[in-house]
């Protein structure tokens, strides 16, 4: 598979965009991919920034490249999102700055394998970054836009979340957490002129994924992340949940008996790494 171009060259978002959800945007798990391409739509839209990652030369080299081709400010925090004492670190971000924006992009699944051939902490990690820090970060980010009667939220969830599904057993079900839990927030604060999101990720090519061992797949054709950041970035405040492979595919997914759906999901979850599927 090879790597789309870098950095994906952002569209014109419209004009009330920045008015609505700025001046300042946080992206946490914003150094590449997905997360970096949401950084350049925003900034080319006139967007500051803080973006926030466990790699830190990896967030400042791509902090450093957005300086420079848009010319806004760009903050960069080094951050282990599954860490202990990770809602006080959520409370000090969220304070430091007056964000408008926030997009929750982290959680990419890593050591595909059967549930109970794998530590117990690998489980519990994708807990972690998909549903305790997603948490908390909404909770002191929404608290701040209530008050200020605007802004939004976008958390980057997955297709896998729709069903279970074998050898991501953990992460499947920690990316469902993250679209129940905007359903809920877009009920909650639509009300208060803030509006959240959750941006639901079809097969997408990024390096975190292709650092995670995804193998090519006749048929199955990754999309480019600055294509998804855009389809995002229009479609929040329009819905509480958006997924970039259509609603056809999701109506196709919900209308399969869950057994049946969830011996696909696991099928091409083998195929997708390479594993030989159980029998």
């Amino acid at each position: 598979m090879e790597p789309p171009a870098w950095p994906t060259v952002p569209t014109s978002l419209p004009t009330a965009f920045l008015s609505r959800y700025g001046p300042r945007a946080l992206i946490l798990g914003g150094s590449e991919g997905i997360g970096l391409a949401f950084a350049n739509q925003l900034a080319a839209a006139g967007f500051h920034l803080t973006l926030a990652a466990r790699s830190a030369a990896t967030l400042e080299q791509a902090a450093e490249a957005i300086r420079s081709d848009y010319q806004v400010d760009v903050q960069a925090i080094s951050l282990d999102l599954t860490s202990a004492g990770i809602e006080v670190r959520a409370r000090e971000i969220i304070a430091g700055g007056e964000y408008g924006l926030v997009v929750y992009n982290a959680g990419a699944t890593h050591g595909v394998g059967l549930f109970l051939d794998q530590p117990a902490d690998r489980a519990l990690n994708l807990v972690r970054l998909n549903c305790t820090t997603p948490t908390a970060f909404a909770h002191h980010a929404l608290a701040a836009m209530r008050a200020r009667r605007r802004g939004g939220l976008i958390l980057v969830s997955s297709m896998s979340g729709l069903v279970g599904s074998g050898y991501v057993a953990a992460y499947a079900a920690a990316k469902s957490f993250e679209i129940v839990l905007a359903e809920g927030l877009h009920w909650e604060l639509a009300r208060d002129g803030v509006d959240v999101m959750c941006a639901v990720a079809t097969l997408t090519d990024t390096p975190a994924m292709r650092r995670s061992g995804m193998v090519e797949v006749e048929g199955l054709t990754p999309m480019e992340a600055g294509d998804f950041a855009d389809g995002a970035l229009r479609a929040l405040g329009t819905a509480p949940v958006w997924y970039a492979a259509g609603d056809a595919a999701v109506s196709a997914v919900r209308s399969t008996p869950r057994p049946a759906a969830t011996a696909q999901a696991s099928l091409t979850s083998a195929q997708l790494w390479g594993i030989t599927p159980l029998a």
